[in-house]
C-alpha cells in the first residue's frame, strides 16, 4: 500500500467521522427544535387557565404607582409588549377579547386602558 493511498483512508476515515458527527449535532438541534416548540405549547396551555379572569372591578382596583407585583396579584401574569429601560407596557386579555393595557415607569403604574370590560 502506498503512502498516497493511507492518506486518502486516512481522509476518507476523517471525512466519515466527520459526517457523523454532522448528523448526530444536526438530530440534537433538531430535537432541542422540536422539544422547545413542544414545551412553549404546554407553556401556553398553562396560562389559559389564567385568562378571562378578571373585569371591571379588577381595572377599577389599579391605581397609579402601584409596582408590577401588586398589578398581577390582581390581574395574573399579563403578557409584556414593549419594554425600555425605564418603561415597560403589559396586556391582559380576557377569552371574550376585553382586555387592559398597562404602563409601568421604573416598575410603577404610570398609566392603564381597557377595552370592552363588564
Amino acid at each position: 500500500m502506498t503512502s498516497r493511498q493511507i492518506v486518502n483512508r486516512r481522509v476518507r476515515s476523517l471525512m466519515n467521522v466527520a459526517l457523523s458527527l454532522g448528523v448526530m449535532l444536526g438530530s440534537g438541534f433538531m430535537y432541542g427544535f422540536v422539544k422547545t416548540a413542544f414545551d412553549s405549547k404546554q407553556h401556553e396551555q398553562s396560562v389559559q387557565p389564567e385568562l378571562g379572569r378578571f373585569g371591571r372591578a379588577e381595572y377599577e382596583q389599579l391605581k397609579p404607582g402601584m409596582s408590577l407585583t401588586e398589578v398581577r396579584s390582581i390581574l395574573y401574569r399579563g403578557i409584556e409588549v414593549s419594554r425600555s429601560a425605564t418603561t415597560a407596557t403589559f396586556v391582559w386579555e380576557n377569552l371574550d377579547g376585553s382586555k387592559i393595557t398597562a404602563m409601568f415607569v421604573n416598575d410603577r403604574l404610570k398609566s392603564k386602558e381597557q377595552s370592552g370590560l363588564k
